[in-house]
């Protein structure tokens, strides 16, 4: 038999189950043991909030054999004995005839609609209420919506409808004004964790706090998404899972590679920085998942100096946030999103009260000393062997301009710092290395802002 996805076998069955809900599940509890049920309900949420299974729920609810005799009685009920679950009504409900379950998405026409609510006037035939689930309600046809509206206002004798959607606003107020709303917020992580580890605790499985948390963050409020990534991690078969076995297997960034990120624009260290952006570029997430990852972990670490009052490491942590953003906004309509994304950490990054002495302004007017045309040669060649390993490297030499060459000193000249700082320390030593091999004797390179740009030619036209 093949594996079942964990998050159907975990389902919430009953109202108690139904985690961070709980202004819905008390008043329906409530309702339910006034037997004060409406005839349709529209729920509304983002996904995984437990929508639907909050439909299942109340459809079972209503045909539950404990419930209806405690309503006779007027016994009060708990949230956890609704429903029972174990009465042949609960049992079998799922295979029922009067139990109808569609998703509107891929049922949206006039004819599909009609079609599945074709027994809406026939009586129940097993159940004392006849049921109709339709998922996504908002994607409905306006032929469709048209043809159910007359039945949910007036709606035949024992008979219940549950429409879910993630997209309120695209419901029609038509179908509002005759359902009663439930609103399904989000789920805190500070629920979604400690639910996780106890799931993994019954799966034999040992979930650190910490994988807990990232894994709740990562879900976002959804409890479905929740569980589906630690049903990935579970796969492995690990007895533990860690924080580093969550991002492993998850394909995310470590939070110890943004938080080198972090420090090494904060001490202003270019070389840790170029370090740590080629680990995380080795996960092959796209460079505007790492600049939102990024920012993430900024926002975090925000609100723990604000724990810790302290205002100087706030206001850098405030400053950072507010420059990734608009990197974020810049690599939406670039073509070169790492590019950019790299070179305006790299100006973060730069030191902000020293006057480098290869960073001068220059004003040139004429190219001397050594042959410029040997020196575009070999360049080029070190382009091309450096084409899948160094994109920063490439990108910096295609930019930039010779201003001279003489006595073994290279001069490249570059439009604006940010693009100057792509050549860094460590790869302005890969060529110097590689020119000084190639031509037999020690080259520098110095790196020059060329304002006037007079007399300079391009490496690569």
């Amino acid at each position: 038999m093949a594996y079942e996805a964990l998050y159907t076998t975990v389902r919430p069955k009953t109202l108690a189950q139904l985690l961070g809900q709980e202004h819905i599940s008390e008043t329906l509890a409530q309702a339910i043991v006034n037997d004060r049920l409406s005839h349709a309900y529209l729920l509304v949420g983002t996904r995984g909030t437990g929508k639907t299974s909050t439909a299942r729920i109340l459809a079972r609810a209503m045909n539950c054999e404990k419930v209806l005799a405690a309503q006779k009685e007027k016994r009060p009920l708990k949230t956890y004995e609704i429903p029972c679950g174990e009465c042949p009504s609960c049992k079998s409900i799922d295979s029922s005839p009067d139990n109808i379950e569609f998703d509107a998405a891929s049922n949206r026409s006039v004819d599909d609609v009609q079609r599945l609510l074709s027994t809406a006037n026939l009586a129940p035939l097993q159940s004392r209420v006849k049921t109709f689930i339709i998922d996504e309600v908002h994607m409905l046809s306006f032929e469709a919506v048209n043809s159910i509206l007359k039945l949910i206002e007036e709606p035949p004798p024992r008979v219940a409808f549950f429409l879910a959607t993630t997209e309120f606003n695209k419901v029609p107020q038509t179908i509002r004004s005759r359902c009663q709303i439930l609103n399904f917020h989000l789920i805190p992580n500070e629920t979604i964790g400690p639910y996780l580890r106890k799931l993994s605790k019954s799966k034999d499985v040992e979930l650190s706090q910490e994988a807990a948390k990232k894994i709740a963050r990562l879900a976002a409020g959804s409890m479905r998404d929740a569980v589906t990534y630690f049903d990935q991690c579970y796969a492995t078969g690990n007895k533990t899972i860690s924080l580093s076995d969550v991002e492993k297997v998850l394909g995310l960034v470590s939070d110890a590679d943004l938080d080198a990120i972090i420090t090494a624009v904060k001490t202003e260290n270019r070389t840790m920085l170029d370090t740590a952006l080629e680990r995380v570029f080795r996960t092959g997430l796209s460079s505007i998942s790492i600049a939102e990852s990024l920012l993430v972990r900024l926002r975090d670490e925000e609100f723990n100096q604000l724990k810790r009052r302290n205002t100087s490491e706030l206001n850098m942590l405030e400053n950072f946030s507010e420059e990734v953003r608009k990197i974020l906004v810049e690599m939406q309509y670039s073509g070169v999103p790492d590019i950019i994304f790299e070179m305006a950490l790299m100006k973060l990054a730069a030191p902000k009260n020293s006057d480098s002495a290869d960073e001068m302004d220059g004003d040139f007017d004429e190219l001397t000393g050594d042959s410029i045309d040997d020196v575009k040669k070999i360049i080029s060649g070190m382009v091309s062997s450096q084409r899948d390993n160094d994109k920063n490297l490439i990108s910096a030499l295609q930019m930039a301009k010779i201003v001279s060459f003489n006595n073994g000193v290279l001069v490249l000249s570059f439009a604006s710092p940010t693009i100057g700082g792509m050549l860094n320390d460590v790869r302005m030593a890969k060529l110097e290395n590689y020119l000084s091999q190639k031509m037999n004797r020690t080259i520098k390179v110095q790196r020059v802002l060329n304002q006037k740009d007079s007399g300079s030619i391009r490496l690569f036209n």
